[in-house]
């Protein structure tokens, strides 16, 4: 391979649509999160565009205007890869598009389902996350696997393998996407229960599991190796924990080790195609007897992003008991350190939670881990 083609960084033009009404702040949130999305997959943001309109396009999901603007800035700059920072549909994906070709037929659209599961390819490792990761691809691209980008699929199909006469492409791809999505679904399924064998008999050979649950990049990799001694590897980027670790408390109270489990971290607007998907992987945090919410204190985003979390879990149904364990204390200082666990006290006091207690730790220090693993103890 070409040397400067291996190093290229992908150039990235984001557009927003939003709603009138929105915020600056929660703009520059979304912004900088998806900016990080993309850094993580290796790429470079070199244009943002944002669109104010409460409703997106039915056709383009973004203006016409915009289009012709997005047309000259993918000119201008060069752009590899656009993403529509939203849920888009398949067919407003392929018509922008379509309508870039005329710069470059290189040129990919993506939306932010796209940009995520990029990254999930980039970090799977197991045939159970890479299963996940297709099944995940048919159900949200559909026809765009089979080449919607590049073909016209309104032409009529008579060949081996068609209905007849009648079908159009689209609709014999739309069969043999289900077609396909079945063979997944089977091969997870194995999976699945191959897993849960293994779960089973692993839990025997110790206490728990605990498993450690968060928003992405709140610290759960640094806290795992410090109550586990293990060296797993840390990295700054957005879901660099895919497939599930585990790893032994060893305490001197216990004949057992106490076994911990590291999880894929959750991030703002997941959707529900991702998080069924992922069930599998999941599934540790589902067997937990107990979780640790592990939540980077130092964030201004704090509350929503527990809220995040917190939604998520309720979707998958696990209700387990749970610690909520405020990370990077050492980053904050202690007035400020009491207002924010005063405002978390208020959110969940208004709320039917299985909160069992706060703990401020930092798991890169090392502050108040004894503490936190005495009240790990202590639950068991």
């Amino acid at each position: 391979m070409n040397q400067s083609k291996k190093d290229h960084q992908p150039r990235f033009l984001v557009i927003q649509v939003i709603p009138k009404q929105s915020k600056e702040s929660d703009i520059e949130t979304d912004l900088r999160e998806t900016e990080q999305l993309i850094k993580t997959f290796g790429g470079t943001v070199i244009k943002e565009m944002i669109q104010r309109m409460d409703h997106p396009n039915p056709n383009f999901y973004i203006g016409t205007g915009k289009v012709e603007e997005l047309k000259r800035w993918c000119d201008a700059e060069s752009i590899d890869i656009v993403v529509v920072n939203g849920l888009v549909k398949s067919s407003q994906l392929f018509r922008i598009e379509k309508e870039l070709w005329s710069i470059s037929p290189q040129i990919m659209v993506w939306d932010r389902i796209d940009l995520i599961l990029n990254i999930f390819d980039q970090h799977a490792t197991t045939i159970e996350s890479k299963l996940q990761i297709k099944l995940a691809r048919a159900t949200h691209m559909g026809p765009r696997i089979y080449g919607l980008g590049k073909t016209e699929l309104s032409r009529q199909g008579g060949g081996v393998g068609t209905r007849g006469k009648g079908e159009t492409n689209i609709e014999f791809e739309r069969r043999q996407i289900k077609v396909d999505q079945q063979k997944i679904k089977k091969e997870l399924k194995k999976v699945l229960k191959q897993k849960q064998n293994r779960l089973r008999k692993r839990n025997e050979m110790g206490i728990g599991p605990v498993a450690l649950v968060g928003y992405t990049s709140a610290g759960k990799t640094t806290l795992f190796n410090t109550l586990t001694g293990k060296e797993k590897e840390m990295n700054k980027g957005l879901f660099t924990t895919l497939d599930t670790v585990v790893g032994k408390l060893k305490s001197p109270n216990f004949e057992q080790p106490i076994l911990v489990s590291d999880t894929i971290g959750f991030i703002s607007n997941l959707p529900p195609v991702l998080i069924d998907s992922f069930k599998s992987t999941l599934l540790e945090s589902l067997e937990a007897k107990l979780l640790l919410h592990v939540v980077d204190v130092n964030d201004p985003q704090i509350l929503e992003k527990i809220a995040v979390v917190e939604d998520i879990l309720k979707s998958l149904k696990a209700n387990q008991p749970m610690i909520l364990v405020l990370n990077k204390v050492d980053l904050v200082n202690k007035e400020s350190l009491a207002d924010i666990e005063k405002s978390i006290e208020t959110y969940f006091s208004d709320k039917n939670s299985n909160l069992q207690s706060i703990q401020k730790i930092s798991a890169q220090t090392g502050s108040n881990i004894q503490s936190l693993i005495a009240e790990i103890e202590d639950f068991f």
